[in-house]
């Protein structure tokens, strides 16, 4: 199902961001201190990207269809993702407020973030897997193709609300930015 191929990309994007995250968690528990500036730019990513654009649609579009479909079959499943996602917003709102401690070398808000980094980290990377893996294989056994372009169109309207082209351009740029930042910090230790 395309539909369901375009979300399991948009994790692989996802994944990325995870990926430079786990480089700044690593060197923060070895005590190195990544620049607050490579934080900033993964709050960002982390909330336009994964959250505003990609579960967005999960969660309000894919999770309400199969909800009615399933009339409550697969709600503890879903519920659980959701959770996750819920778990991990309040992870981004506390690295975020941890931030300017961390700047400013306290190291209460260096641990703060580390703990945080390191449940957002784990917990999405399980997230993807359950649903790259599982959710999303069921999701399309049980769909109609009627129902699967009603998802499709569903998506496209969310997409053009949000002016997909420019967010899409935007995060990459970001994913960018994270790397060059961590590339050169690397480069200073």
């Amino acid at each position: 199902m395309e539909i369901l191929e375009k979300l399991i990309t948009e994790h692989g994007v996802i994944l990325k961001g995870l990926a430079s995250l786990s480089e700044a968690k690593d060197a923060l528990e070895k005590n190195r201190h990544p620049p607050k500036a490579f934080f900033d730019a993964a709050v960002v990513f982390f909330r336009e990207y994964a959250d505003r654009f990609h579960h967005y649609k999960e969660e309000y579009i894919l999770f309400s269809l199969l909800a009615r479909k399933k009339d409550g079959d697969i709600d503890l499943e879903m519920g659980a993702l959701r959770y996750q996602h819920e778990l991990n917003r309040k992870c981004i709102a506390k690295i975020e407020a941890a931030l300017h401690g961390y700047e400013t070398g306290n190291e209460i808000a260096a641990t703060t973030l580390l703990m945080n980094l390191a449940s957002f980290i784990s917990i999405l990377k399980r997230h993807i897997f359950r649903e790259d893996q599982l959710f999303f294989p069921m999701a399309d056994a049980e769909l109609s193709d009627d129902e699967k372009q009603q998802l499709e169109n569903q998506f496209k309207q969310e997409e053009t609300a949000l002016n997909e082209t420019c967010l899409i351009e935007e995060s990459r740029t970001r994913l960018k930015e994270m790397a060059a930042i961590l590339c050169a910090f690397k480069m200073e230790g």
